[in-house]
């Protein structure tokens, strides 16, 4: 842990890895909300997403006519961040191409993220800043935070996924590669509500795409986890069999459409940033404890 740094305010506590500026704990009280990277299952908590959101076809893309390798959700996990300020309730990290990233991705870029935690309630402010003369800088960008699922109760049907808006019932089918297929899926929405069941995840994730919704809330008897994130567009939920948590995965881009292969820089829900711009991608998180 001597690559992590905490924050704390009043009861809650948040630990930070260096590598990838990972949220890798969060504790509000007696209340431990991130999945704890337990092998042999997932072994991330709260993941960043940068530059690509999902799975490239054949983990590939294609910039100005040129083949690069692109791991699931970019490589941002990878970078080692520096600390650039901290105090007892936030940080904020930076990192910024090198000649590891411009094998994948041949763009200069600063990539600055800051946490800071106000009592039960954590916010995640990403920027993303193009240091490039005379390209813009296409990308995707989002946050892959796993919460234990379940949290203060022995069965997972007594959860509920709380949107904010209307959502459509029918939700893309996902490919073994990762890929978004053009066949659709029906899940069981109630009004605004998710019932939660493992089986929802048998067939990959569930991804809303041009959702309606800017923010979710994991809803259980005891207890809520609220995300708040005005900059996406898209919110992807995903668990593994046997594994007790779930993801939240609010982010401007997906995955490749399975048979389309669009060249990265044309991709249309890119953020294409021009030379010297900078842009901020929020989110926040808030628990909540319900009374008896």
């Amino acid at each position: 842990m001597h690559d992590a740094v905490a924050i704390r305010s009043g009861i809650a506590q948040a630990i930070v890895n260096r590598k990838g500026a990972e949220l890798i704990g969060w504790q509000v009280g007696a209340n431990d909300l991130l999945w704890s990277r337990r092998p042999p299952g997932w072994n991330q908590a709260c993941p960043l997403m940068f530059p690509s959101c999902g799975w490239s076809e054949s983990s590939l893309v294609e910039i100005k006519g040129q083949s690069y390798p692109m791991p699931v959700h970019g490589f941002i996990s990878m970078q080692e961040f520096d600390v650039v300020s901290i105090s007892q309730s936030e940080v904020t990290l930076e990192t910024s191409d090198d000649e590891f990233t411009r094998t994948m991705y041949p763009f200069r870029f600063i990539f600055r993220i800051t946490y800071k935690i106000v009592d039960s309630r954590l916010n995640v402010d990403i920027s993303v800043k193009n240091t490039s003369h005379g390209s813009f800088l296409p990308y995707s960008i989002g946050i892959h935070p796993g919460f234990r699922w379940p949290l203060s109760s022995a069965r997972k049907d007594t959860w509920r996924l709380q949107f904010e808006k209307l959502e459509s019932p029918l939700v893309p089918c996902i490919s073994s590669e990762g890929l978004i297929q053009g066949s659709q899926r029906k899940i069981s929405l109630h009004g605004r509500y998710l019932h939660l069941k493992e089986s929802l995840f048998q067939n990959e994730a569930l991804c809303f795409l041009n959702a309606n919704s800017k923010w979710l809330s994991l809803v259980g008897e005891k207890a809520s986890i609220r995300i708040e994130a005005p900059d996406a567009r898209h919110w992807v939920v995903w668990s593994l069999p046997l594994q007790d948590f779930l993801a939240l995965e609010p982010c401007t881009g997906h995955g490749d459409m399975e048979g389309r292969r669009i060249p990265f820089d044309e991709r249309d829900y890119n953020v294409n940033l021009a030379p010297g711009e900078e842009q901020l991608f929020r989110v926040r998180f808030e628990f909540a404890q319900h009374e008896e």
